[in-house]
């Protein structure tokens, strides 16, 4: 997998596997533009922060004009910026709290792809990665924002794949399942629900943020040009079970 030199832009590039995946591209010496609400926290020479929020189009378009302008194009792109669901059942949400969930995880992922695609189109090349989640496909209580969010991008995913194939632009998403990150550490830090958790894992642990960046790259890298409007389980085997 050659990375050298090549220009990935990673949204959520401040936290969890979106850092993670900065941090394994910048390993594998591309250059890496990481988009996040937060000031960045990575300190190298091949990386360029981006303070942006994924719903704001006219600020995303900057983002891209000005990757275009410092490299010349953009490879890959990597949607990792997204939140959690309320933890209510669907009929006690507000509007208000469903439509944050649905905007920032389906349509954050939709503005960026759309800006990026578009500089992709006139190199007719290119990869975007989408991070879905097992709560697509696989279901528990009190998770349908979240799980409508997830299942959106998806769907979505295979849906721009079909778009974007005339122009040699592949298109796939990670589906992660029990993740140690910053946002559920507070909940796996707990050692009962962490047992619980990894007696449903046929790999016996929680996955870790590199465990997701490492197949990012795999979909990111050339060794995946034959692959595009999949979603790939990274969750231990978990949904072997379900």
């Amino acid at each position: 997998m050659d990375f050298e030199n090549k220009v990935y832009i990673v949204t959520g590039s401040c936290s969890g596997m979106g850092r993670s995946c900065c941090m394994k591209l910048l390993e594998a010496h591309a250059c890496v533009v990481g988009i996040d609400l937060n000031e960045g926290t990575i300190e190298n020479d091949c990386y360029t922060h981006f303070i942006a929020d994924v719903l704001d189009e006219k600020k995303i378009e900057e983002c891209v004009e000005a990757t275009v302008a410092r490299y010349g194009h953009i490879d890959g792109l990597v949607n990792a910026a997204g939140v959690f669901g309320n933890n209510k059942p669907f009929y006690e949400l507000s509007t208000e709290e469903w439509n944050r969930v649905l905007s920032i995880n389906t349509t954050g992922t939709f503005t960026v792809a759309k800006a990026v695609a578009k500089e992709m189109i006139a190199n007719k090349k290119g990869k975007i990665v989408n991070i879905s989640c097992i709560r697509s496909t696989i279901f528990k209580q009190n998770m349908a924002d979240y799980a409508a969010s997830k299942g959106a991008v998806t769907s979505m995913t295979s849906a721009m794949a079909l778009d974007l194939a005339p122009y040699n632009i592949q298109v796939n998403s990670v589906a992660p399942g029990f993740i140690y990150t910053g946002m559920t550490k507070a909940s796996f830090d707990n050692p009962e629900v962490r047992a619980q958790s990894e007696a449903l894992i046929p790999n016996g642990r929680l996955g870790m943020p590199e465990d997701i960046s490492s197949v990012v790259l795999f979909l990111l890298s050339d060794l995946s040009d034959y692959v595009t409007g999949s979603m790939l389980f990274a969750d231990g085997g978990y949904h072997l079970q379900k």
